[in-house]
């Protein structure tokens, strides 16, 4: 063989053996692995999602949804104890087991109390923890002073986890308390040598797991049920701002409109009077609008009227309200102190600005009528409507009368 194809041969097998190729089982394990990941995170918190909008809506949610689990998980709890207690009465056994049920009853009033004030989820979390430990201890102590896992004591252990899935846990805090509760009772139970006997321990080990993978299994699913609805309620109210939104603003200029002055006139009104404000109201009409349109077309009045709203919007504070009322018709809506002024000045700025002047060739005037609703006093939105559009016609008809004056003035004979 040529030593220049033995080279290249050699370089062909050198490449060969530095390729790494996977493993048998590799790569599907690595699929399933974020599978596994994928689907514990998904039923890990009932309010950590991939998005933080819909985090912030899951709190405030649960914390609502929480409150209500624990108090009826409490008030089940409370009933079974209540039960016990008259059950425990009627067949004379130690008084010692009336009295331990006694104090888990009040223990559940106080968290059905406490769960009424805690404003907090993971305090409330705690809560729930807290009354189950208490409870699995209480039946442990129980069953050592009987020396006997008698079947009372176990359907109590058994109803110690089927009530769990009321409380809306995640699998991360329903796992915890599964967990310390599983070790109470089974190191409770083999703690003393010959307390128990045999058959009793594995049917209590059998008894807790099963009831414990049924309670863990029903919390996944109401978690995974909880979160898909949550997602749902989430973008339905979103959906419903943002369709609010689009039915108080106006698709043309982007001022609010009618609608949202007769929705929002009363909470501004009310808050304008808890501050002691002059309430100030602003009509404004476009002259001549009709002749604009006919003059330039129906693009260049719309842009008279993009543009009045812009000025306003730039020039006026952020606590003004600049709407649409409909057609050539705006208004304003403030409190603030020189506002006939700083409305005067926008006007002075449309007057004259260059784009417009530059196509229409005349000023594009705006006449105004103004109303002020003095403070302390209440505001009704008719009344002062009707005041600045008062206002705004006598200011149209002296503009027409002094244009016809000039117009027809007669000129004095010359010498």
């Amino acid at each position: 063989m040529p030593a220049t194809e033995k080279q290249t041969l050699e370089e062909v097998l050198r490449q060969t053996s530095a390729i790494s190729y996977p493993k048998p089982g590799m790569a599907g394990g690595s699929t399933l692995g974020r599978k596994l990941r994928a689907a514990l995170t998904s039923v890990w918190s009932t309010t950590e999602f991939d998005d933080a909008d819909v985090t912030d809506y899951a709190e405030r949610v649960m914390l609502i949804e929480t409150r209500r689990g624990l108090t009826l998980m409490a008030s089940l709890s409370l009933l079974i104890q209540l039960a016990a207690v008259v059950l425990y009465q009627k067949l004379n056994i130690h008084g010692s087991f009336f009295y331990t049920y006694a104090l888990l009853a009040m223990l559940s009033i106080h968290v059905v109390i406490s769960a009424r004030f805690v404003s907090d989820m993971r305090a409330l979390t705690m809560l729930g923890t807290i009354l189950l430990v208490i409870t699995s201890v209480a039946i442990m102590a129980i069953a050592h002073r009987a020396g006997d896992l008698n079947v009372g004591l176990l359907v109590s252990i058994v109803m110690l986890f089927m009530v769990m899935p009321l409380a809306p846990w995640g699998l991360r805090d329903a796992g915890f308390v599964v967990a310390v509760i599983y070790a109470i009772f089974t190191l409770s139970a083999s703690s003393v040598q010959g307390r128990f006997d045999s058959d009793s321990l594995w049917t209590l080990q059998f008894l807790i797991i099963a009831a414990a993978v049924t309670s863990i299994l029903v919390i996944v699913r109401s978690t995974l049920i909880r979160k898909d609805d949550i997602r749902a309620r989430h973008g339905l109210e979103v959906a419903h701002r943002e369709l609010q939104l689009i039915s108080t603003r106006d698709p043309l200029t982007g001022a609010w409109n009618r609608r949202y002055l007769r929705q929002n006139f009363g909470k501004i009104a009310k808050d304008v009077r808890r501050l002691e404000k002059p309430l100030h109201l602003a009509v404004l009409d476009v002259d001549d609008f009709k002749s604009l349109n006919d003059s330039h077309g129906h693009h260049f009045g719309d842009e008279v009227l993009q543009r009045l709203v812009n000025v306003m919007n730039e020039n006026l504070p952020g606590t003004a309200h600049v709407l649409r009322l409909g057609g050539d018709e705006f208004a304003v809506l403030d409190t603030s102190e020189n506002f006939e002024g700083t409305v005067r000045r926008c006007l002075q700025h449309l007057e004259t600005d260059p784009h417009l002047l530059d196509i229409s060739q005349l000023p594009v005037r705006v006449s105004v009528g103004f109303a002020t609703v003095p403070p302390g006093e209440r505001a009704e939105l008719d009344l002062l409507y009707r005041t600045a559009d008062e206002a705004l016609y006598e200011n149209k008809d002296f503009r027409r009368r002094k244009a016809l004056t000039g117009r027809w003035r007669i000129s004095p004979m010359p010498d």
